[in-house]
């Protein structure tokens, strides 16, 4: 799953594990498997609420397309396109039992379903914490080359109204945070009264695991809120995103050629052969370059890296809001976020929690980094000061500083005296 190139500095991670992944590696992708915990949610399920309904809200107002985050509300099965206000509000005051118990009364009985895709890059310490919950497995495993996909979910839908799915490209996890859910599993498409191979209940702390080849019915236990993994393991998807990454590239040559070839048809005898598609000949000529130059294998490796450092788990947060660093400021790096970079031509690239930069060879980077990296808070003005034989002889170094104040931005760094993200 995982393929080079390797950062010069891995990320570690000291947390101790909330799920129990090893009952996964021996059938992972193979059969469905519950995965123990410690007995506790690994996400706050206020908090995940909380972010449910702060990305619903949008859409209460209609059905919005080709939205981040997406959201999705079932009744009995079939989606509401206009839910309006069964999705959570400020009645709900962010307490999903209080909006369960109103949706039961709303429906008369009937089963809902209430899907967020993508949300957790609005929230950045449930971002966080989700990562650090699946590094363990990764650590395993390896690291997907191409993104996991996380969903929230919260409802009472069972498996009646939910039916039967496959989804042949990914992996399946789902973490109840509230409540519990049960998984059905059957290896191929079951004839009506044939039991399934494989059932599954998982409470808060466990996890449900099982591939996607596998036909499967889910369903919520009551009321239930969770988490919704998807592992891509298909190597069509990887495919796809090697080609996305050449349009990219070629994009960037022909893009300001907006037009589209009109060709004469049938082709005038004087314009047969190669003439007549010089528009397309341009475009071949221009991907056989991307690839040719290393501009291909430099986005795959620069798209590499911000995977390593977000474990996977896109989209990401937004850096922090600006705020300038001060020569008296201390600051020392965030474990969560380790500082990762490859040489890249002439100088190097630079990764922290999923975002990347460019970076030119300085002489003192790499004594700035091993000071960093000493796991000991320092002042800016200590790390950036000048060398005693500059020409000055006084003040700080503008380059450190600059890279300093970036990798704060992107968490990469925590400041003495800050509050923890929100």
């Amino acid at each position: 799953m995982s393929a080079s190139p390797r950062p010069d500095d891995p990320p570690s991670q000291d947390d101790t594990p909330d799920v129990d992944w090893s009952p996964l590696w021996p059938h992972w992708d193979r059969r469905a498997a519950l995965a123990p915990g410690a007995g506790a949610p690994p996400l706050p399920p206020q908090r995940a609420f909380a972010l449910i309904a702060r990305a619903a809200e949008p859409f209460r107002a209609g059905t919005r397309f080709m939205a981040l985050p997406d959201v999705r509300f079932y009744r009995d099965g079939a989606q509401l396109r206009a839910p309006g206000d069964l999705l959570p509000g400020a009645e709900d005051r962010d307490d999903p039992q209080r909006y369960l118990q109103r949706l039961r009364e709303r429906l008369d009985g009937a089963r809902f379903q209430l899907r967020v895709a993508h949300p957790l890059f609005l929230d950045y310490p449930l971002w966080a914490r989700t990562r650090a919950l699946l590094a363990p497995l990764f650590a395993r495993l390896g690291l997907p080359a191409l993104p996991v996909e996380a969903s929230l979910w919260i409802g009472d839908a069972d498996a009646a109204t939910l039916g039967l799915r496959l989804a042949p490209r990914h992996v399946l996890i789902q973490l109840p945070l509230l409540g519990a859910c049960a998984l059905r599993s059957w290896r191929t498409r079951p004839a009506p009264g044939r039991a399934p191979a494989q059932s599954l209940r998982a409470r808060p702390g466990e996890a449900l695991c099982w591939p996607g080849r596998h036909w499967h019915e889910l369903g919520d236990e009551g009321g239930c809120l969770g988490l919704a993994l998807r592992v891509p393991v298909r190597g069509g998807d990887a495919m796809i995103a090697a080609k996305d990454a050449l349009a990219d590239s070629v994009d960037a040559e022909l893009g300001a050629d907006e037009r589209v070839a009109m060709l004469d048809f049938p082709p005038p005898r004087a314009q047969r052969g190669a003439t007549a598609l010089a528009p397309l000949a341009r475009v071949a000529a221009a991907m056989r370059t991307a690839v040719a130059a290393g501009e291909l294998e430099r986005s795959v490796r620069a798209g590499w890296l911000e995977r390593v450092s977000a474990g996977a788990l896109e989209p990401v947060p937004v850096p922090r809001a600006p705020s300038r660093l001060r020569a008296g400021d201390e600051v020392e790096c965030d474990p969560r976020n380790p500082l990762l970079r490859l040489r890249e031509d002439a100088g190097w690239r630079w990764a922290v929690a999923g975002h990347s930069f460019a970076m030119p060879d300085h002489p003192r980077l790499d004594r700035l980094l091993a000071q960093l990296r000493s796991g000991e808070a320092a002042r800016v003005s200590a790390l950036c000061a000048r060398e005693s034989g500059h020409e000055s002889g006084r003040g700080v170094d503008p380059d450190l500083v600059a890279v300093l104040q970036r990798l704060y931005e992107l968490r990469g760094l925590r400041r003495r005296g800050d509050e923890e993200d929100a």
